[in-house]
């Protein structure tokens, strides 16, 4: 449902951009300017995003585990925890992990931060060399991405299979790095709009690395008996194209 109302947008968006693209141009919205129809789009776009955003900020239990790992109410130690804490550098809460697994944890992210600024790089000097960088295209790129992250997530992840290595969504390290990667290239027209986009996902991505750096073990399905397959609470991986086992 939610990758069908995304797809909406974009393709909303792209007929806008075809047709007027001052309909697309952010850096009027909030200062009420330009057609009454582009304003009301942005508008709509910039309150899903949020929403978005929030519902990652607030502990609930109305978005996927994935994206709410890290939080303690989402942790179950693994039933055998104690009897693994003298090898594996663990206190009785799981609170510490052994170096080499902090380590995973944190190089596949690092890979897949360097990929998606490469391609956003690109993706953006493409633009400016064709001399079709603008606010419209920015918005443009930032709809596509909210797209492609959904299709990710339910059908193929290329950070999963070429560096992350996780088995599902569930337990991905870099699960709520989305809207800072989605919200990101909007900075490049700074406006109210751009501007309180990009800031909030800083807040989400600042508030996720925090936990990485102090919970790790929220995060490792060896660890965390949530993170397994037999406490799932969703079903994305039905359709996935690389299930792995549990």
């Amino acid at each position: 449902m939610i990758l069908c109302f995304r797809v909406m947008l974009l393709a909303v968006a792209l007929l806008f951009y075809f047709v007027n693209r001052e309909l697309l141009d952010f850096t009027n919205t909030f200062g009420l300017e330009g057609p009454e129809t582009g304003i009301v789009f942005q508008v709509l776009v910039w309150i899903v995003l949020v929403f978005g955003m929030l519902f990652r900020i607030i502990p609930n239990k109305k978005i996927t585990l994935g994206a709410r790992k890290h939080y303690s109410q989402s942790f179950i130690a693994k039933p055998d925890i104690a009897q693994s804490n003298a090898r594996s550098g663990c206190t009785s809460d799981g609170t510490s992990t052994a170096p080499d697994a902090e380590a995973n944890l944190h190089r596949g992210a690092a890979m897949s931060a360097l990929s998606w600024l490469i391609v956003s790089a690109a993706v953006l000097f493409s633009f400016h060399q064709l001399g079709i960088l603008s606010p419209a295209t920015v918005l443009l790129w930032t709809l596509l991405l909210s797209v492609v992250d959904l299709i990710f997530v339910i059908f193929l992840c290329p950070f999963q299979v070429l560096f992350m290595r996780n088995r599902c969504c569930e337990d991905c390290r870099i699960y709520n790095w989305d809207y800072f990667m989605m919200c990101a290239p909007l900075i490049l027209f700074p406006s109210i709009f751009s501007v309180s986009l990009v800031l909030l996902s800083v807040v989400v991505l600042i508030r996720w690395e925090v936990a990485v750096k102090k919970h790790p073990h929220y995060f490792m399905k060896d660890k965390n008996a949530a993170l397994g397959c037999e406490a799932c609470e969703g079903a994305q991986c039905r359709f996935r194209i690389n299930r792995r086992s549990k």
